[in-house]
């Protein structure tokens, strides 16, 4: 053998173990990219329920990965007038040990943790067996988010966010 093809095969065998490292995905990587629908900048309005008691509100909201893809951050800030009504700051991770995905909405008074199922395209996070949080897009490609209390063994909406795609939100 030559020098001549010592040294590309050298390359080549650099080259693959390179290409086969960058092009490797994690489990977590592979779960949160399931999870591309939630990425964007959005903003829009929000309502809670009933309704006739409550007036609407506006929501910006923020997703973008972290941690290459194996995290996503939530900024969430919901205001009527000048008041904030609700300011989160969650964090989204998958665990593939119990194959579950976490969702932790952060606020002045600490972690709120849910556990989360990926659903025919709904993003679903229940926490104590009687609250959800459901997060999806429409047909018309707005972002969706609803809460839901279990009251007498059926699911009842407490809001419901709209989100259309924005420029880049600021907080």
């Amino acid at each position: 053998m030559t020098l001549k093809h010592i040294i590309f095969t050298a390359i080549t065998i650099i080259f693959f173990v390179n290409s086969t490292l960058v092009s490797a995905q994690s489990a977590e990587q592979k779960a949160m990219k399931k999870l591309s629908f939630l990425i964007g900048d959005w903003k829009g309005s929000g309502t809670s329920f009933p309704k006739e008691e409550n007036k609407p509100y506006d929501v910006i909201s923020t997703v973008e990965y972290d941690l290459d893809g194996e995290l996503l951050v939530l900024r969430h800030r919901s205001t009527r007038g000048d008041k904030t009504v609700l300011a989160l700051h969650t964090l989204i991770y998958f665990n593939k040990e119990d194959g579950h995905y976490y969702y932790n909405a952060y606020r002045r008074n600490g972690a709120r943790p849910f556990k989360c199922k990926l659903n025919d395209g709904q993003f679903i996070c229940e926490i104590n067996g009687n609250y959800r949080l459901t997060f999806q897009k429409t047909k018309e490609g707005n972002f969706n988010e609803f809460g839901q209390r279990l009251i007498d063994g059926k699911w009842v909406k407490n809001f419901e966010d709209i989100l259309q795609s924005s420029s880049k939100n600021t907080f």
